[in-house]
């Protein structure tokens, strides 16, 4: 049997084990006839090592449990909650202040809880969490005390069970996709917002120059790749609703590489390109709606220097 941190969890190996190992150690060390009884000088101190062993594997099991709220006790039980930002009330005990570190019985509802839920579907590529708690249609058209879950890939059904988990009964979700969950007979039903995708074709001229050091710029291709990596994964990513404009662009290669100026941008949506809109469009910017995601392909993007 594999004793100590298991998949299960931490298995404790038992004082019985133990001794066995020790006496069958001295046995390899001294043959089959050494003289291992309870009573005897060699089986005693067989026992007190046991017994300091045993004593070892419970301070290891307690180490392991204490890093869990459901287990650890006392001390280290005020540790954890530091993580969440609580501290255990005058008088509280270990039990009262457990429920309160896990929120047992309680609904979780902040908006990061509901977005690692869906994260977590099987599928799931994008997530993104919108709530209007003003008592006015906002920006993206959502209505007062509405919640918008945009979500990229994953199960309708998985998403809305997810859904249902963390949004209590009376709020309006706001979508295209409307998926029905039942749970012990009752029937809830939710708005999911798919993002239609947008190709989004972007033509960028820059200038470029040695910089303080004297060293050369770089590639057009390395500014190209550089763009199209930061807006399909970077940290300023497109998000659903964003537009595509020159202050974007812009702020990404000009943040990267100080010795590029950004002449000019013309964005646009490819579904544009070969219709009338194309000569009314703003070039420097493609709109894209809240309910669109622009999509950005290394084969739709350019960059040429100019001098």
């Amino acid at each position: 049997m594999t004793y100590g941190v298991v998949p299960e969890g931490f298995v404790r190996k038992p004082l019985e084990q133990i001794l066995a190992e020790v006496q069958a150690s001295l046995i390899t060390e001294f043959g089959p006839d050494v003289i291992q009884t309870p009573q005897s000088p060699l089986g005693q101190l067989n026992g007190l090592f046991a017994n300091l062993t045993a004593q070892l594997w419970e301070v290891a099991q307690d180490v392991y449990q204490s890093y869990d709220p459901d287990q650890a006790e006392g001390t280290r039980l005020d540790v954890l909650a530091k993580m969440r930002l609580l501290a255990r009330a005058a008088g509280e005990s270990d039990e009262e202040f457990r429920r309160a570190i896990t929120n047992a019985g309680r609904a979780r509802n902040d908006i990061q809880d509901l977005a690692r839920a869906i994260v977590a579907v099987p599928g799931v590529t994008y997530v993104r969490v919108y709530l209007n708690e003003s008592n006015e249609i906002d920006e993206n058209g959502l209505p007062p005390g509405s919640v918008a879950v945009a979500v990229l890939g994953g199960d309708d059904e998985a998403i809305a069970t997810e859904m249902r988990r963390y949004i209590v009964p009376g709020i309006t979700t706001v979508g295209n996709v409307y998926v029905s969950t039942e749970i012990d007979g009752f029937c809830r039903s939710f708005a999911l917002l798919r993002p239609i995708l947008i190709p989004v074709s972007i033509d960028v001229t820059v200038r470029m120059r040695k910089d303080a050091l004297g060293c050369p710029p770089p590639s057009t291709t390395a500014i190209r790749d550089g763009l199209v990596l930061e807006l399909t994964s970077g940290i300023r990513r497109l998000l659903n609703g964003d537009d595509v404009d020159t202050y974007r662009v812009r702020s990404i290669i000009e943040s990267a590489y100080p010795n590029v100026e950004v002449v000019s941008v013309i964005a646009q949506r490819i579904e544009d390109l070969d219709t009338a809109q194309q000569q009314v469009t703003d070039q420097e910017r493609a709109v894209i709606a809240f309910v669109e995601m622009a999509t950005v392909s290394i084969d739709d993007v350019t960059v040429t220097q100019v001098l």
